[in-house]
Protein backbone atom coordinates (compact mmCIF):
# COMPACT_ATOMS: atom_id res chain seq x y z
CA UNK A 1 0.00 0.00 0.00
CA UNK A 2 1.27 3.42 -1.21
CA UNK A 3 1.53 6.27 1.58
CA UNK A 4 1.56 9.89 1.29
CA UNK A 5 4.78 11.25 2.74
CA UNK A 6 3.73 14.57 3.82
CA UNK A 7 5.06 17.64 5.63
CA UNK A 8 3.68 16.22 9.17
CA UNK A 9 6.46 13.41 8.87
CA UNK A 10 9.43 15.47 8.83
CA UNK A 11 7.73 17.76 12.10
CA UNK A 12 6.58 14.76 14.10
CA UNK A 13 10.26 12.75 13.75
CA UNK A 14 12.99 15.56 13.00
CA UNK A 15 15.21 15.34 16.29
CA UNK A 16 17.68 18.33 15.97
CA UNK A 17 21.05 16.37 17.13
CA UNK A 18 23.07 19.46 17.68
CA UNK A 19 21.12 21.30 19.88
CA UNK A 20 19.19 18.56 21.89
CA UNK A 21 21.01 18.10 25.60
CA UNK A 22 21.85 14.71 26.96
CA UNK A 23 19.61 14.04 28.85
CA UNK A 24 16.49 10.51 29.80
CA UNK A 25 14.63 12.14 27.23
CA UNK A 26 16.70 12.15 24.23
CA UNK A 27 17.70 8.79 25.24
CA UNK A 28 14.28 7.61 25.08
CA UNK A 29 13.78 9.82 21.59
CA UNK A 30 17.56 7.70 20.14
CA UNK A 31 15.82 4.08 21.44
CA UNK A 32 12.13 4.81 20.23
CA UNK A 33 13.58 5.81 16.68
CA UNK A 34 15.89 3.22 16.46
CA UNK A 35 13.85 0.70 17.86
CA UNK A 36 9.74 1.43 17.48
CA UNK A 37 9.33 -1.50 15.26
CA UNK A 38 11.50 -4.91 14.08
CA UNK A 39 10.93 -2.92 10.91
CA UNK A 40 13.37 -0.09 12.46
CA UNK A 41 16.23 -1.78 11.03
CA UNK A 42 15.88 0.10 7.56
CA UNK A 43 19.38 -0.05 6.55
CA UNK A 44 20.38 -3.73 7.75
CA UNK A 45 21.91 -6.17 5.19
CA UNK A 46 19.44 -8.95 3.83
CA UNK A 47 20.13 -12.05 4.80
CA UNK A 48 21.87 -14.40 2.01
CA UNK A 49 22.62 -18.06 1.66
CA UNK A 50 26.40 -18.07 3.22
CA UNK A 51 29.12 -20.06 1.05
CA UNK A 52 31.31 -23.23 2.60
CA UNK A 53 33.93 -20.54 2.81
CA UNK A 54 33.83 -19.56 6.51
CA UNK A 55 36.76 -18.54 7.48
CA UNK A 56 40.09 -17.43 5.82
CA UNK A 57 43.47 -18.82 5.62
CA UNK A 58 44.49 -17.39 8.55
CA UNK A 59 44.06 -19.45 11.77
CA UNK A 60 43.22 -15.82 14.10
CA UNK A 61 41.05 -14.51 11.44
CA UNK A 62 37.27 -15.51 11.54
CA UNK A 63 34.90 -14.31 8.48
CA UNK A 64 31.32 -14.05 10.02
CA UNK A 65 28.65 -14.47 7.30
CA UNK A 66 26.40 -11.89 6.61
CA UNK A 67 23.55 -14.13 8.22
CA UNK A 68 25.36 -14.41 11.44
CA UNK A 69 26.21 -10.55 11.32
CA UNK A 70 22.39 -9.89 11.04
CA UNK A 71 21.83 -12.00 14.02
CA UNK A 72 24.18 -9.86 16.12
CA UNK A 73 22.10 -6.70 14.84
CA UNK A 74 18.57 -8.33 15.62
CA UNK A 75 19.55 -9.25 18.97
CA UNK A 76 21.57 -5.73 19.38
CA UNK A 77 18.08 -4.24 18.39
CA UNK A 78 16.03 -6.35 20.75
CA UNK A 79 18.16 -5.11 23.57
CA UNK A 80 17.43 -1.66 22.70
CA UNK A 81 13.53 -1.78 22.98
CA UNK A 82 14.40 -3.44 25.78
CA UNK A 83 16.15 -0.69 27.26
CA UNK A 84 13.10 1.65 25.83
CA UNK A 85 10.56 -0.18 27.63
CA UNK A 86 12.48 0.13 30.87
CA UNK A 87 13.17 3.68 30.72
CA UNK A 88 9.51 4.40 29.78
CA UNK A 89 8.25 1.98 32.83
CA UNK A 90 10.39 4.60 35.12
CA UNK A 91 9.86 7.37 34.09
CA UNK A 92 6.40 9.17 33.60
CA UNK A 93 8.13 12.20 31.86
CA UNK A 94 9.99 9.88 29.00
CA UNK A 95 6.60 8.31 28.25
CA UNK A 96 5.17 11.85 27.61
CA UNK A 97 8.17 12.39 25.63
CA UNK A 98 7.82 9.93 23.49
CA UNK A 99 4.35 10.67 22.72
CA UNK A 100 5.24 14.09 21.78
CA UNK A 101 7.58 12.98 19.45
CA UNK A 102 5.23 10.41 17.74
CA UNK A 103 2.47 13.09 17.26
CA UNK A 104 0.29 11.62 19.63
CA UNK A 105 -1.54 14.62 21.20
CA UNK A 106 -1.75 16.44 17.64
CA UNK A 107 -5.27 17.19 17.70
CA UNK A 108 -7.25 14.72 15.19
CA UNK A 109 -11.02 16.27 16.14
CA UNK A 110 -12.58 17.52 12.88
CA UNK A 111 -13.71 20.86 14.18
CA UNK A 112 -11.77 23.44 15.55
CA UNK A 113 -11.59 24.91 19.09
CA UNK A 114 -15.21 26.75 19.98
CA UNK A 115 -14.92 30.24 20.34
CA UNK A 116 -11.16 30.57 19.40
CA UNK A 117 -10.38 33.72 16.62
CA UNK A 118 -6.76 34.14 15.41
CA UNK A 119 -6.24 38.59 15.60
CA UNK A 120 -4.36 39.88 12.78
CA UNK A 121 -3.47 43.99 11.47
CA UNK A 122 -6.28 44.70 9.27
CA UNK A 123 -4.49 46.51 6.40
CA UNK A 124 -3.47 44.50 3.25
CA UNK A 125 -0.89 45.60 0.08
CA UNK A 126 -3.22 47.22 -1.54
CA UNK A 127 -4.28 49.65 0.76
CA UNK A 128 -3.30 51.27 3.88
CA UNK A 129 -4.78 51.06 7.51
CA UNK A 130 -8.49 52.91 6.96
CA UNK A 131 -8.55 52.51 3.13
CA UNK A 132 -5.92 55.15 2.39
CA UNK A 133 -4.18 53.87 -1.31
CA UNK A 134 -1.09 53.17 -1.37
CA UNK A 135 1.63 53.94 -4.19
CA UNK A 136 2.61 50.85 -6.13
CA UNK A 137 6.47 51.56 -5.13
CA UNK A 138 5.26 51.44 -1.47
CA UNK A 139 4.11 48.17 -0.99
CA UNK A 140 5.13 45.71 1.45
CA UNK A 141 8.05 43.37 -0.29
CA UNK A 142 7.13 40.10 -1.46
CA UNK A 143 11.04 39.02 -0.77
CA UNK A 144 12.24 39.13 2.63
CA UNK A 145 14.08 42.05 2.86
CA UNK A 146 14.32 43.89 6.32
CA UNK A 147 16.02 46.97 5.23
CA UNK A 148 12.52 47.51 3.06
CA UNK A 149 10.43 45.96 5.97
CA UNK A 150 12.06 48.83 8.06
CA UNK A 151 11.44 51.47 5.83
CA UNK A 152 8.14 50.56 5.46
CA UNK A 153 6.78 50.04 8.94
CA UNK A 154 8.48 53.16 9.96
CA UNK A 155 6.17 55.41 8.03
CA UNK A 156 3.57 53.66 9.50
CA UNK A 157 3.67 53.94 13.88
CA UNK A 158 0.18 52.93 14.08
CA UNK A 159 0.07 49.63 12.83
CA UNK A 160 3.24 49.42 14.81
CA UNK A 161 1.45 50.41 18.06
CA UNK A 162 -1.91 48.57 17.40
CA UNK A 163 0.50 45.33 16.91
CA UNK A 164 2.36 45.64 20.00
CA UNK A 165 -0.97 46.56 22.28
CA UNK A 166 -2.42 43.17 20.22
CA UNK A 167 0.35 40.98 21.64
CA UNK A 168 0.37 42.42 25.06
CA UNK A 169 -3.50 42.70 25.40
CA UNK A 170 -3.57 38.93 24.66
CA UNK A 171 -0.59 37.48 26.20
CA UNK A 172 -0.12 39.65 29.44
CA UNK A 173 -2.47 37.81 31.36
CA UNK A 174 -0.18 34.54 29.99
CA UNK A 175 3.13 36.02 31.01
CA UNK A 176 2.24 37.32 33.95
CA UNK A 177 0.35 34.14 35.40
CA UNK A 178 3.28 32.15 34.26
CA UNK A 179 5.79 34.21 36.26
CA UNK A 180 3.97 34.46 39.12
CA UNK A 181 3.77 30.67 39.37
CA UNK A 182 7.42 29.76 38.58
CA UNK A 183 8.64 32.53 41.29
CA UNK A 184 6.33 31.19 43.79
CA UNK A 185 7.48 27.50 43.09
CA UNK A 186 3.62 26.58 42.39
CA UNK A 187 3.79 25.24 38.35
CA UNK A 188 6.70 23.37 39.67
CA UNK A 189 4.99 21.05 42.29
CA UNK A 190 1.84 21.24 40.37
CA UNK A 191 1.73 18.76 37.01
CA UNK A 192 -1.89 20.10 36.56
CA UNK A 193 -1.19 23.80 37.03
CA UNK A 194 1.61 23.07 34.56
CA UNK A 195 -0.73 21.61 31.95
CA UNK A 196 -3.36 24.73 32.41
CA UNK A 197 -0.74 26.81 31.61
CA UNK A 198 0.66 25.21 28.57
CA UNK A 199 -3.03 25.25 27.52
CA UNK A 200 -3.37 29.09 27.82
CA UNK A 201 -0.25 29.46 26.22
CA UNK A 202 -1.19 27.52 23.04
CA UNK A 203 -4.42 29.38 23.07
CA UNK A 204 -2.85 32.77 23.01
CA UNK A 205 -0.14 31.58 20.47
CA UNK A 206 -3.04 30.76 17.99
CA UNK A 207 -4.78 33.77 18.44
CA UNK A 208 -1.74 35.93 18.02
CA UNK A 209 -1.27 34.50 14.43
CA UNK A 210 0.91 32.99 12.34
CA UNK A 211 4.32 34.06 13.05
CA UNK A 212 3.70 32.78 16.45
CA UNK A 213 1.92 29.53 16.04
CA UNK A 214 5.15 28.90 13.93
CA UNK A 215 7.30 29.59 16.92
CA UNK A 216 5.15 27.11 18.91
CA UNK A 217 5.40 24.97 16.64
CA UNK A 218 9.08 24.82 16.46
CA UNK A 219 9.28 24.54 20.33
CA UNK A 220 6.61 21.49 20.40
CA UNK A 221 9.75 19.37 19.19
CA UNK A 222 12.16 20.87 21.91
CA UNK A 223 12.11 18.17 24.88
CA UNK A 224 15.36 20.55 25.71
CA UNK A 225 13.76 23.29 26.22
CA UNK A 226 10.24 22.46 27.01
CA UNK A 227 8.97 19.99 29.80
CA UNK A 228 7.32 16.91 28.53
CA UNK A 229 3.65 18.17 29.79
CA UNK A 230 3.92 21.27 28.39
CA UNK A 231 4.98 19.70 24.72
CA UNK A 232 2.24 17.49 24.87
CA UNK A 233 -0.02 20.82 24.60
CA UNK A 234 1.75 22.58 22.33
CA UNK A 235 1.70 20.09 19.86
CA UNK A 236 -2.18 20.61 19.50
CA UNK A 237 -0.56 23.67 17.57
CA UNK A 238 -0.16 21.81 14.37
CA UNK A 239 -3.73 21.14 13.37
CA UNK A 240 -7.10 22.28 13.70
CA UNK A 241 -6.42 26.66 13.60
CA UNK A 242 -9.37 28.34 13.43
CA UNK A 243 -10.82 29.25 10.19
CA UNK A 244 -12.11 31.90 8.57
CA UNK A 245 -15.29 32.93 6.50
CA UNK A 246 -15.43 31.29 3.48
CA UNK A 247 -17.34 34.23 1.02
CA UNK A 248 -13.49 35.87 1.74
CA UNK A 249 -11.61 33.05 0.29
CA UNK A 250 -13.91 32.42 -2.69
CA UNK A 251 -13.32 36.24 -3.31
CA UNK A 252 -9.82 35.71 -2.78
CA UNK A 253 -10.01 32.49 -5.77
CA UNK A 254 -11.91 34.83 -7.71
CA UNK A 255 -9.20 38.30 -7.71
CA UNK A 256 -6.13 35.85 -7.67
CA UNK A 257 -7.16 33.86 -10.59
CA UNK A 258 -9.37 36.02 -12.54
CA UNK A 259 -12.41 34.16 -12.80
CA UNK A 260 -15.61 33.43 -10.58
CA UNK A 261 -15.34 29.75 -8.28
CA UNK A 262 -18.12 28.02 -10.76
CA UNK A 263 -16.15 28.80 -13.60
CA UNK A 264 -12.86 26.97 -12.34
CA UNK A 265 -14.67 24.23 -10.16
CA UNK A 266 -18.15 22.11 -11.00
CA UNK A 267 -18.11 21.48 -7.22
CA UNK A 268 -16.20 22.69 -4.53
CA UNK A 269 -17.19 22.39 -0.38
CA UNK A 270 -18.53 25.47 0.76
CA UNK A 271 -16.76 25.20 4.18
CA UNK A 272 -12.96 24.21 4.86
CA UNK A 273 -12.23 20.22 5.18
CA UNK A 274 -8.93 21.61 6.83
CA UNK A 275 -7.14 25.15 8.32
CA UNK A 276 -3.39 25.92 9.26
CA UNK A 277 -1.82 28.60 10.06
CA UNK A 278 -1.64 30.52 6.36
CA UNK A 279 -4.18 29.43 4.55
CA UNK A 280 -6.90 26.62 4.66
CA UNK A 281 -7.99 24.04 2.63
CA UNK A 282 -11.58 23.11 0.54
CA UNK A 283 -12.18 20.28 -1.80
CA UNK A 284 -13.45 20.62 -5.19
CA UNK A 285 -13.57 19.48 -8.59
CA UNK A 286 -11.94 21.00 -11.78
CA UNK A 287 -14.89 21.89 -14.53
CA UNK A 288 -12.20 21.80 -17.68
CA UNK A 289 -10.58 18.18 -16.90
CA UNK A 290 -12.85 16.57 -14.04
CA UNK A 291 -9.84 16.20 -11.07
CA UNK A 292 -10.48 15.87 -7.79
CA UNK A 293 -8.56 18.96 -6.11
CA UNK A 294 -7.43 20.31 -3.05
CA UNK A 295 -7.24 24.45 -3.31
CA UNK A 296 -5.49 26.44 -0.69
CA UNK A 297 -6.31 29.64 0.00
CA UNK A 298 -4.20 32.02 1.93
CA UNK A 299 -5.81 33.62 4.52
CA UNK A 300 -6.17 37.69 4.40
CA UNK A 301 -3.91 40.09 6.02
CA UNK A 302 -1.38 37.44 6.27
CA UNK A 303 1.96 38.95 4.78
CA UNK A 304 1.26 42.05 6.24
CA UNK A 305 0.68 40.95 10.13
CA UNK A 306 3.84 38.19 9.39
CA UNK A 307 5.49 41.42 8.35
CA UNK A 308 5.31 43.49 11.25
CA UNK A 309 5.61 40.66 13.64
CA UNK A 310 9.10 39.78 11.94
CA UNK A 311 9.91 43.40 11.64
CA UNK A 312 9.01 43.69 15.25
CA UNK A 313 11.26 40.79 16.07
CA UNK A 314 14.06 41.74 14.37
CA UNK A 315 14.09 44.97 15.98
CA UNK A 316 13.92 43.39 19.20
CA UNK A 317 17.07 41.01 18.42
CA UNK A 318 18.97 44.26 17.35
CA UNK A 319 18.47 45.79 20.90
CA UNK A 320 19.57 42.64 22.36
CA UNK A 321 22.98 42.95 20.81
CA UNK A 322 23.56 46.05 23.14
CA UNK A 323 24.02 43.45 26.09
CA UNK A 324 26.93 40.43 25.56
CA UNK A 325 25.30 38.25 28.16
CA UNK A 326 22.71 37.71 25.57
CA UNK A 327 24.02 38.65 22.44
CA UNK A 328 27.40 36.00 23.02
CA UNK A 329 25.12 33.00 23.80
CA UNK A 330 22.93 33.77 20.54
CA UNK A 331 22.57 35.76 17.18
CA UNK A 332 19.28 36.37 17.40
CA UNK A 333 18.91 38.41 13.72
CA UNK A 334 21.22 36.14 12.27
CA UNK A 335 18.74 33.26 13.27
CA UNK A 336 15.27 35.44 12.64
CA UNK A 337 16.75 36.43 8.88
CA UNK A 338 16.78 32.51 8.59
CA UNK A 339 14.15 31.57 9.47
CA UNK A 340 11.90 34.74 8.03
CA UNK A 341 13.47 33.55 4.53
CA UNK A 342 11.92 30.34 4.94
CA UNK A 343 9.06 32.23 6.13
CA UNK A 344 8.42 34.16 3.01
CA UNK A 345 8.98 31.47 0.92
CA UNK A 346 6.08 29.67 2.37
CA UNK A 347 3.82 32.40 1.65
CA UNK A 348 4.44 32.26 -1.86
CA UNK A 349 2.46 29.62 -3.31
CA UNK A 350 3.70 30.02 -7.16
CA UNK A 351 7.09 28.89 -5.56
CA UNK A 352 5.45 25.94 -3.64
CA UNK A 353 3.56 24.93 -6.86
CA UNK A 354 6.73 24.58 -9.01
CA UNK A 355 8.59 22.68 -5.91
CA UNK A 356 5.62 20.29 -5.98
CA UNK A 357 6.16 19.90 -9.64
CA UNK A 358 9.93 18.93 -9.54
CA UNK A 359 9.53 16.77 -6.85
CA UNK A 360 7.28 15.00 -7.78
CA UNK A 361 9.54 14.41 -10.78
CA UNK A 362 12.41 13.63 -8.83
CA UNK A 363 10.33 11.17 -6.50
CA UNK A 364 9.63 8.89 -9.31
CA UNK A 365 13.04 6.46 -8.17
CA UNK A 366 10.79 5.86 -5.05
CA UNK A 367 7.37 4.22 -6.25
CA UNK A 368 6.12 3.77 -2.41
CA UNK A 369 6.20 7.71 -2.44
CA UNK A 370 3.32 9.04 -3.45
CA UNK A 371 3.67 13.27 -4.66
CA UNK A 372 -0.06 15.23 -5.11
CA UNK A 373 0.35 16.80 -9.05
CA UNK A 374 0.21 20.79 -9.01
CA UNK A 375 -2.01 22.73 -11.39
CA UNK A 376 0.17 25.78 -11.91
CA UNK A 377 -2.61 27.36 -14.32
CA UNK A 378 -4.88 27.14 -11.53
CA UNK A 379 -2.21 28.49 -9.23
CA UNK A 380 -1.05 32.24 -7.82
CA UNK A 381 0.73 33.87 -5.00
CA UNK A 382 -2.43 33.36 -3.02
CA UNK A 383 -4.00 29.96 -3.95
CA UNK A 384 -2.64 26.79 -4.56
CA UNK A 385 -4.58 23.62 -6.45
CA UNK A 386 -3.19 20.48 -6.36
CA UNK A 387 -4.18 16.86 -6.70
CA UNK A 388 -6.40 15.75 -3.77
CA UNK A 389 -5.45 12.37 -2.42
CA UNK A 390 -7.31 10.70 0.48
CA UNK A 391 -4.72 9.26 3.25
CA UNK A 392 -4.46 8.92 6.93
CA UNK A 393 -2.55 11.11 9.49
CA UNK A 394 0.70 9.60 11.23
CA UNK A 395 -0.69 10.29 14.57
CA UNK A 396 -3.39 8.00 13.69
CA UNK A 397 -1.65 5.43 11.81
CA UNK A 398 -0.82 1.54 13.77
CA UNK A 399 2.56 0.62 14.89
CA UNK A 400 3.70 -1.18 12.24
CA UNK A 401 2.85 0.97 9.63
CA UNK A 402 4.57 3.94 11.83
CA UNK A 403 7.80 1.65 11.52
CA UNK A 404 7.45 1.52 7.65
CA UNK A 405 6.74 5.47 7.04
CA UNK A 406 9.96 6.46 9.16
CA UNK A 407 12.07 4.37 7.30
CA UNK A 408 10.96 5.68 3.75
CA UNK A 409 10.77 8.78 5.13
CA UNK A 410 15.01 8.64 5.79
CA UNK A 411 15.26 7.37 2.54
CA UNK A 412 12.95 9.62 1.01
CA UNK A 413 15.14 12.92 3.02
CA UNK A 414 18.16 11.06 2.05
CA UNK A 415 17.37 10.74 -1.69
CA UNK A 416 16.59 14.46 -1.70
CA UNK A 417 19.41 15.41 -0.01
CA UNK A 418 22.46 13.33 -1.62
CA UNK A 419 20.83 12.45 -5.15
CA UNK A 420 19.24 15.78 -6.17
CA UNK A 421 20.36 17.83 -3.38
CA UNK A 422 17.02 19.60 -3.35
Amino acid sequence: EKHCICRELHKTYSIHSNTMRISTYAVASILAAASATPSALAFQTPNIVTTSRQQSTSSNTKLYSTKERSSSVSNLSQQMRDMQSQIISENEDAELIMQALRGKNINDDDTQVQGLEMNLIDFDDDGGSGGTALDSSDRLPYEYDPVALKAFFSKRPNLITARITQVMSKGGAVVVNFARDVLTGAIKNDPDLEVKRAAELRDTITSLGPFFIKLGQALSIRPDILSPRSMVELQKLCDKVPSYDSKIAFETIEKELGRPVNEIFSEITPEPVAAASLGQVYKATLRETGDIVAVKVQRPNVLETVSLDLHLARELGLFARNFPQLSDRLDAVALLDEFAFRFYQELDYNLECESGTKIKEQMKVLPDVVIPGNFPEYTSRRVHVAEWIDGEKLSQSTADDVGALVNLGVITYLTQLLDFGF
